[in-house]
């Protein structure tokens, strides 16, 4: 529908078409009162101005747009509105009713404009010369504020209600249609928020984030940077895989790679890939806290793992499953880093040799145990305590590689140590003094001190070949 059409128009265009509204109705009222008041002085060529102004509005909009921008055009049709509504007031002589009507729609047009204090002065001024001047040469002196008729003041009202009303529902239906809009945003905005945080699980979380706020690009591009690596797989995956139905090794796969991941997250690791048992993850790129403080978060990273893997196994035993353990091996040095691939598939991985270190590192490494190259040890040999290993040749690297073992972390703030992990053969003791409550200490030193009687008694018990010792008396009947 045409009036359908209209109110769907744009801001900027119902302003003009409001505007024209109003000097429509300011010229039928200007007309009336010529009609139907005796001071007939020109007012029935006041319409001819007013069909002028409208030919010229577009231009005149148009070329302030174009030359000094949206906000003086307001300004300038504002000067214009008032300039039209003096030269009425004096056409009319300060009728009662059409004055407060044309007032009053002077007035509704500044609030919606939000015309400034300084433009309305100015505007006060300007209606002041035009309508003295109109008064003067045009209209002439008559007698000021008399009744108006009936006919006008019919005429005022409907005009008047006519105008706020057409302004007031056609802001109201923008405002329901904008809040229509903002629905429909945010729906999409939460969809593509759901979309992104399920993409982001196939990508690391690291390389997400940097796209999302505009620091990457996914495009084939690589850059040479120093960083750590780490290759972890589980000893005896591919055994207990052909033990195992398909849902318990899904099941115990995914126990492990969640609990992994979560502490890789923890420490800032980008997760590079998971190839079945086995996980790369690498520190430096693209969140770098510098080299140093790099290897030692991929450091405590790997105790961690080895940590919660103890926690992970007894539980795994328990549910009937065979105990597994980890091998880890760290390298840290230069490396490619970026994305590889096509330009419709690529992936976000390093390219180089001590890529290779680590995953060679790893398989030289015993059950549970963080074996490290020489060049990490010497990142981190001020804060761990690593046993040198024997040079060992690796497949695929060239020369010896000199490695060593991570032992422990060093206390140098703590004089009590909180935290107990030994584990050996048939035993283990994993002991956390932060977590156990005064009142509970009793009960642990019982506990511990039956564990040492039932060590001592099976000492008494056994040889050192640790077979059971005989009595004198059976020892003589033996030898009998």
């Amino acid at each position: 529908m045409p009036f359908e059409r209209m109110l769907d128009k744009e801001p900027q265009q119902f302003e003009v078409l409001l505007r024209m509204m109003g000097y429509v109705m300011i010229a039928i009222l200007v007309v009336i009162y010529y009609f139907t008041s005796q001071n007939q002085n020109y007012q029935i060529l006041y319409p001819l101005f007013i069909f002028l102004l409208i030919l010229l509005a577009p231009r005149i909009s148009h070329s302030i747009q174009y030359r000094y921008g949206s906000k003086t055009r307001r300004f300038a049709f504002f000067i214009i509105d008032v300039v039209v509504v003096a030269t009425a007031l004096a056409a009319v002589h300060l009728s009662l009713l059409p004055t407060f009507v044309f007032l009053f729609g002077l007035v509704f047009t500044a609030v919606n404009n939000k015309i400034s204090m300084m433009v309305s002065s100015i505007a006060i001024l300007v209606a002041i010369i035009v309508f003295y001047i109109c008064t003067i040469f045009i209209f002439g002196f008559e007698d000021y504020f008399q009744q108006t008729s009936i006919e006008l003041s019919v005429v005022s009202c409907i005009c008047a209600i006519l105008f706020v009303n057409f302004a007031n529902y056609y802001q109201n239906r923008r405002v329901k249609k904008l809040d229509a809009q903002r629905q429909t945003y945010f729906k999409e905005m939460n969809r593509y928020i759901e979309l992104s945080n399920q993409l982001s699980r196939y990508a690391p979380i690291q390389l997400w984030q940097s796209i999302m706020r505009g620091e990457t690009e996914a495009k084939l591009e690589y850059k040479r940077k120093k960083i750590t690596i780490f290759f972890s797989d589980i000893q005896g995956f591919t055994e207990l895989s052909e033990t195992l139905i398909p849902d318990d090794l899904a099941f115990v796969l995914n126990d492990y790679l969640s609990h992994m991941t979560e502490i890789a997250k923890q420490y800032g690791g980008t997760i590079d890939k998971f190839m079945g048992d086995a996980i790369l993850i690498f520190f430096g790129d693209p969140d770098s806290q510098g080299v140093e403080q790099d290897a030692k978060n991929c450091i405590d990273m790997a105790m961690a793992m080895r940590q919660q893997m103890k926690f992970l196994r007894e539980r795994w035993v328990k549910m009937g499953y065979s105990a597994l353990h980890i091998r880890m091996g760290i390298s840290t040095g230069y490396c490619h880093v970026g994305n590889y691939g096509a330009v419709h598939r690529m992936a976000y991985t390093i390219v180089g040799r001590d890529a290779n270190l680590a995953a060679r590192l790893q398989n030289a490494a015993e059950i549970d145990e963080i074996l490290i190259s020489d060049e990490t040890y010497k990142l981190v040999k001020n804060y761990y305590l690593c046993a040198p290993q024997e040079p060992i040749e690796l497949k695929g690297i060239h020369g010896s590689i000199k490695s060593w073992q991570v032992m422990e972390k060093y206390s140098t703030k703590q004089t009590h140590q909180h935290w107990f992990d030994y584990e050996y053969k048939g035993f283990q003791l994993v002991l956390n003094m932060e977590e156990v409550q005064n009142y509970e200490y009793a009960e642990l030193i019982a506990v511990l001190e039956k564990m040492i009687e039932r060590i001592k008694l099976q000492q008494d018990l056994t040889n050192s070949s640790g077979i059971v010792k005989l009595k004198l008396s059976d020892e003589v009947k033996y030898l009998n």
